[in-house]
């Protein structure tokens, strides 16, 4: 117990241990955008479960137990915080559980994606997923200064620039992958190859990979533009990445939280150079892929289709799968567990698409956990939203602004991918709003007269104010 009476809100351990485990949890950030390449996936001694990633996420998870009460709370945004993120997690957990039972028929539908054994199923489908979260619970608790909120940027910025630049290796050693004009569009084929590369090299398709870049531009856009100098060059290399990865949602996403971004931080000369300078470059020089890219739904003889502007997702996915989920009661209010999209009784009738995810993560909650958690989703999503720009207008601050435009492009891209469970592309959501929490408790604390926060004396986000 403290002296004013109240449990602190850490434990005591030697600081260079509090330093490993920060430095720990930042190489832990580091790697999300590599954790699933050849190497990375190996099994360490031959231990079944035992990779890099899995090993170092149970370090930040022992790190979070032993030298942080992950749960005490000592202000009334953080306790807020943890009540609605408990909530979401028993969902999760929920969900998972329910969909244990459904392993076999998933691996069978699904071998690549699913392991055949419960256990590997657990490891693989369940305890991995729930690891991303982690970064949620740890920066709200222990990274709560400006300068550890910078760390954690900077360690965000630069993974995602070693991922751009062997992206852009990989293409360029790999000249066609790169879409051609056809006077139709584009076909699945041409997605193939691009596809089967990215899963050969990075171990995750290339709509993954461009979720990964919707998450984070708008921070190397914030660096680019509050530092300078050397943020540049990764900023240009990550929206070459995103043009070459030829992914629709990631171009128009990215393109529309930068703008945002700007625009919120009135930086319109910017917008329009950047925005001259990006269509220069797309028209110019991979005009072609461009074209290719956005003529989907244009063209042929009927003109303009919603379903094939979705690539078949209205007709071919959604529509089956909501008429099922619909006519059954109990599929219709509590859903079908995770994973549910696979567990549809239309999989061999020729009306569904045999895809794992439903394209639409509103969609894809229903499926998994039925109407009513998701019209509870629907109330937190707008109220969260509007507190979120609430926020930000009190706040002006340009992190914050930058990390709400990229949970704006996460938003944007839930209609055609996506997750509101944990996956590993939304993986970045999760640090994000921690930060954006932790940014509006530093202002809010700073605030307040010094004697309203005598009792937070032993808190670290007191001591980071304090100390700023």
């Amino acid at each position: 117990m403290s002296h004013n009476g109240r449990a602190p809100d850490y434990l005591t351990l030697p600081y260079s241990v509090a330093q490993a485990g920060t430095f720990f949890f930042l190489l832990f950030v580091f790697v999300w955008p590599l954790q699933r390449v050849p190497f990375m996936t190996d099994n360490l001694f031959g231990v079944q479960g035992l990779k890099p990633f899995n090993l170092l996420s149970a370090v930040v998870l022992a790190y979070l137990v032993f030298d942080t009460a992950p749960l005490h709370a000592t202000d009334k945004i953080e306790r807020t915080s943890i009540r609605i993120f408990l909530l979401y997690f028993a969902t999760f957990a929920i969900a998972l559980i329910r969909s244990v039972p459904n392993a076999p028929l998933l691996h069978s539908r699904f071998p690549e994606s699913f392991p055949e054994s419960y256990v590997d199923f657990v490891l693989s489908a369940c305890i991995v997923p729930s690891f991303y979260t982690l970064s949620f619970l740890f920066i709200l608790k222990r990274m709560c200064s400006f300068q550890e909120l910078e760390k954690i940027t900077t360690a965000i910025c630069l993974s995602i620039l070693l991922l751009s630049i062997s992206f852009i290796a990989l293409v360029l050693m790999n000249p066609s992958v790169l879409l051609s004009p056809h006077a139709s569009g584009m076909t699945d084929s041409d997605r193939d190859e691009m596809a089967q590369l990215c899963i050969a090299y990075f171990g995750s398709h290339y709509n993954v990979i461009g979720s990964m870049f919707i998450s984070t531009v708008p921070l190397l856009l914030y660096r680019a533009l509050t530092r300078g100098g050397l943020w540049i060059a990764p900023l240009c290399l990550s929206l070459l990445a995103v043009l070459l990865l030829e992914s629709r949602t990631a171009l128009v996403t990215v393109a529309a939280s930068c703008s945002l971004f700007l625009i919120l931080r009135r930086s319109f000369v910017i917008l329009v150079l950047g925005a001259a300078a990006v269509g220069v470059t797309s028209l110019v020089w991979i005009g072609p892929t461009v074209d290719a890219l956005l003529s989907i739904g244009f063209g042929g003889s009927s003109g303009f289709s919603a379903d094939a502007l979705l690539t078949g997702r209205v007709d071919y996915v959604w529509r089956p799968l909501l008429e099922e989920w619909t006519s059954d009661i109990g599929l219709f209010l509590f859903g079908a567990g995770r994973y549910g999209i696979g567990t549809s009784q239309l999989w061999d009738t020729g009306t569904l698409i045999q895809v794992t995810v439903a394209h639409n993560a509103i969609i894809e909650f229903f499926l998994d956990c039925g109407v009513i958690l998701t019209g509870v989703l629907l109330v937190f999503l707008f109220v969260g939203i509007a507190t979120a720009w609430r926020v930000g207008r009190r706040l002006n601050s340009d992190l914050y602004w930058a990390l709400f435009a990229s949970i704006f492009g996460c938003g944007i891209s839930m209609t055609t991918g996506r997750d509101i469970l944990p996956t590993i592309e939304n993986m970045y959501a999760f640090p994000i709003i921690a930060m954006m929490i932790n940014v509006t408790r530093l202002r809010y604390l700073a605030s307040r007269p010094a004697h309203a926060n005598d009792r937070l004396a032993d808190d670290p986000l007191r001591r980071a104010v304090t100390d700023t």
